[in-house]
């Protein structure tokens, strides 16, 4: 099981020195507002992605001892693999990442430390527009598709190559040159994604069961061209009007995860909890696919965990969590309600940038 064993940050938001160990595979982190808690699963996700999750610029993330930050971590992949060193740090505009000892991409980062988070923002995968729902499907299907990367990166570049002649107004032929390259790996790249989430739709339709009573519930993935066309056709018809737009409008870059409950849309049908617990049934769905095919459950990081829950859908969820063989590691304001009688979790409190251990 992969397990996050250590934790280091200095000068990173509030704290001047932080050092965190999860003793247990749930761990729980309580504190007032402003206090911390955050920023600390910010951390954690800024050592498996180089960056934050909030959209903080790396300026941003630097405390009140000079324009510099550091996160280390150690990690285990599994029980029987060696662990593994990371580190970002920032410091005179330039950030570097290392991976045991060795300079390192984001991806070597992203693949030493599978982590997801659960957390206020990501109402947004529900309420705003595509690019959200698509920035989830590809995460899950890019951990359990190898091939999802380089197919992805050529369709990029063939698209890149094809906007570009319509920006200088080219000739169909010349359009014609990119559209074969970008029809082919835009429809191997729609397959790896309907494979996902054909996959993942009854493994959250199941938890959704438990957690609240809504259903129905589809997960349809819609490629990003008309239905009853190949790639190819859709790219020859659309000429005109990407020549009008100065952008190739469509392509798996403009799919839709279409989400419904008994045959409705979901923007105004659910609440901001059952929302919630929308969102986590999917990240502790797709975090099983992951295991499945890359032998290594996620990290889940689950920020404010009570937050717009009622007491029945706190227990629900606390359930779920303590079913998954993953570790998670988890917020709260206050060790109270259902989170009062825990007795298989690591906890701690953090006050002004001050982490301690409860247990």
């Amino acid at each position: 099981m992969m397990r996050l064993l250590q934790l280091r940050a200095e000068n990173y938001r509030l704290f001047h020195e932080l050092s965190l160990q999860p003793r247990c595979r749930l761990s729980f982190v309580f504190g007032a507002n402003a206090a911390g808690k955050t920023s600390l699963l910010e951390a954690i996700y800024t050592l498996s992605r180089g960056k934050s999750f909030r959209g903080s610029a790396q300026a941003e993330l630097a405390g009140s001892v000079g324009r510099h930050w550091r996160v280390t971590g150690r990690v285990a992949t599994n029980e029987d693999a060696p662990t593994h060193h990371l580190g970002v740090q920032w410091q005179d505009g330039m950030t570097r990442l290392r991976l045991d000892g060795r300079e390192a991409t984001s991806l070597d980062l992203l693949d030493a430390l599978i982590v997801q988070i659960l957390e206020p923002g990501m109402h947004r995968m529900l309420q705003d527009g595509p690019t959200y729902r698509r920035s989830f499907l590809d995460w899950g299907v890019f951990h359990v598709e190898p091939s999802f990367l380089p197919t992805w990166r050529r369709y990029r570049r063939a698209l890149r190559q094809r906007n570009q002649v319509l920006r200088q107004t080219g000739s169909d032929r010349q359009l014609a040159v990119w559209e074969p390259e970008l029809a082919a790996s835009g429809e191997r790249l729609t397959e790896l994604r309907r494979q996902h989430i054909d996959a993942l739709g009854p493994a959250v339709a199941a938890r959704l069961a438990r957690l609240f009573d809504e259903g129905p519930w589809q997960f349809e993935l819609q490629p990003g061209w008309p239905q009853g066309l190949t790639l190819a056709e859709a790219l020859v018809r659309g000429r005109d009007q990407d020549r009008r737009h100065g952008a190739t409008q469509m392509g798996p870059h403009r799919a839709e995860v279409r989400i419904r409950v008994n045959d409705r849309g979901i923007k105004h049908r659910i609440s901001r909890g059952q929302q919630k617990l929308l969102i986590a049934a999917m990240l502790l769905a797709q975090s099983e696919a992951v295991a499945e095919a890359a032998g290594r459950y996620p990290i889940l990081l689950v920020d404010d965990f009570g937050a717009e829950l009622a007491e029945r859908y706190q227990t629900a969820l606390l359930k779920e969590l303590q079913h998954y063989p993953g570790q998670v590691i988890a917020t709260a304001f206050e060790r109270s309600g259902v989170l009062r009688h825990i007795d298989d979790a690591s906890m701690f409190h953090v006050e002004r940038g001050v982490l301690r251990a409860l247990d």
